[in-house]
């Protein structure tokens, strides 16, 4: 009860809600990319874009987990992992947003809001628990 003594509930409850919704929206954008890759319409980044994102990323992981740890392989795999869930994220991020730029056929809205209200509970939890916010 301490937090609530030295805050506003309110803006506790209105700044939980704009993450979350922000999240979700992130979440929801990269399930229509999914659905795009896996139409088969091809990739909409350049292979060059791939691989400068993919190595900006693995530099910058492998240099904060070597600083972590002593293990020099450890650090090239975990750099590796990061760098390619990074180029994932991004390729699914950039083929939602053209699944909306194209106006490809969304799914019913019933489906569209169950998978958003889903996303609102995943990212309060996500929220919580990472974020502490």
């Amino acid at each position: 009860m301490k937090g609530f003594e030295v805050s506003n509930p309110i803006m506790i409850i209105v700044k939980a809600l704009f993450i979350s919704f922000m999240l979700s929206s992130v979440m929801t954008l990269l399930g229509l990319g999914f659905m795009r890759l896996l139409s088969g319409t091809g990739l909409d980044v350049s292979l060059a874009v791939l691989l400068v994102v993919f190595a900006v990323s693995f530099i910058a992981a492998s240099v904060l987990l070597d600083r972590m740890s002593d293990n020099l392989a450890a650090s090239f795999m975990g750099g590796a992992a990061v760098a390619l869930s990074v180029t994932i994220f991004v390729v699914a991020l950039v083929s939602g947003v053209y699944f909306l730029l194209d106006r490809m056929p969304l799914p019913g809205m019933d489906a569209l809001l169950t998978g958003f209200a889903i996303c609102l509970i995943v990212s309060l939890v996500i929220n919580r628990l990472t974020l502490k916010i």
